[in-house]
């Protein structure tokens, strides 16, 4: 298992506050960078983002209005007890702050709500930062209701402003130092653009793949709803795994609401995928690890048919559970590692020439739960 834990007490490496505004004294070479998972930003009354979202059928206003409860009660008293915890846990060498996509929300429909959506949710999830540089990915959330247009219009200046040049749609590849980071949008993917962008940061130290969804099927309750995962998309999927093999790539994600890692390690490389998740329902309080080895990887939609033909935010293509099952084998040779943890929280990545670790601290805490190691040499 790579990963220790760790149960610091004050005055370690850890455990360094850096008050908000301070200024980042990250290197090239050794640095680390704050993240938040899904976050779902929201707030009532339900008129103030919602007031003209039009719902396509009655399950669909149900369902919204459980989502609209659990974002507004999480947001009036968890997330921003996490939030500042997170920005406690800033370190002088922290160069950004990811958020994984699912920023708000969304369901909005009108472009000035969901603008102004997008500017409230920044604006939250940045406070006690300072003006560390904030990148998210777009999230199905994020566009849902209409939103193309409102993320294009307020996040991609702030991921210009934050990366140093222009930045014309959510698939985009930037450098710090001698590492790449290329930024994906799972909802409106360019594969060609992603082919373009791996070849142009051929020979980075560490390759950073940075997007919503993860990039192979996952063990939940929409399980092929991941980046070229419709039926069409398969010579898509497996080449870009194999490429990003190839390059031992780190991948960064979120959308399934678990701390969750995936290594696979072939002849041909080694990949790792990890998932972050800052979703903190009321049960989460504690981390409960849910699948701890790669065995039982596919145990859920094995024990969980019936919720595997739902059609998610009607964008997806519906299987049936053979083909799922199916599809879960594809991707389990060289599966050597696989944790997933129900639990909520914020993270700081260490990027460094011999390793990269991720700290996990769950919900509000200011002290890591357990380091992940994604890669050493």
């Amino acid at each position: 298992m790579t990963t220790r834990r760790n149960f610091l007490a004050g005055g370690s490496a850890f455990g360094i506050a850096l008050a908000g505004g301070a200024r980042s004294c990250a290197t090239a070479d050794s640095y680390s960078i704050s993240i938040l998972g899904d976050t779902h930003f929201d707030a009532a009354p339900t008129s103030l983002y919602h007031g003209k979202w039009v719902p396509r059928h009655q399950n669909d206003w149900r369902d919204r209005q459980n989502e609209f409860k659990r974002n507004q009660d999480m947001w009036a008293t968890r997330l921003p007890r996490l939030i500042a915890a997170a920005a406690k846990t800033r370190r002088p060498d922290t160069a950004y702050l990811f958020q994984m996509g699912d920023l708000i929300q969304g369901d909005c429909t009108d472009f000035e709500t969901h603008l102004r959506f997008f500017k409230d949710a920044q604006a939250a999830c940045s406070k006690g930062f300072g003006d560390l540089p904030f990148l998210t990915v777009c999230g199905n959330h994020d566009i849902r209701g209409g939103g193309d247009k409102a993320f294009d219009a307020y996040i991609l200046p702030i991921a210009a402003k934050a990366i140093g040049k222009p930045v014309t749609s959510a698939n985009f590849l930037f450098f710090h130092g001698p590492d790449a980071f290329i930024f994906v949008d799972f909802m409106r993917p360019d594969a060609a653009k992603i082919d373009a962008m791996l070849t142009a940061s051929e020979g980075a130290r560490h390759t950073f793949f940075v997007l919503h969804s993860p990039i192979g099927p996952y063990d939940g309750w929409g399980a092929y709803w991941f980046l070229f995962g419709k039926p069409a998309d398969a010579e898509k999927r497996r080449a870009l795994f194999a490429r990003l093999l190839k390059r031992r790539a780190i991948v960064l994600c979120g959308h399934i609401h678990r701390t969750q890692i995936r290594r696979w390690v072939r002849p041909e490389g080694e990949l790792v995928e990890f998932s972050a998740n800052s979703v903190w329902r009321p049960q989460e309080d504690t981390p409960k690890v849910l699948f701890d080895s790669p065995a039982r990887f596919g145990e859920y939609v094995k024990a969980h048919p019936a919720r595997m033909d739902e059609d998610h935010d009607g964008c997806l293509q519906k299987r049936t559970v053979p083909e799922l099952l199916a599809l879960v084998e594809e991707y389990r040779p060289g599966l050597v590692e696989y944790r997933q943890t129900q639990s909520a929280g914020h993270y700081l990545l260490h990027v460094s020439e011999k390793e990269v670790t991720i700290d996990f601290y769950s919900c509000d805490s200011l002290v890591p739960h357990e380091t992940f190691i994604l890669q050493k040499k």
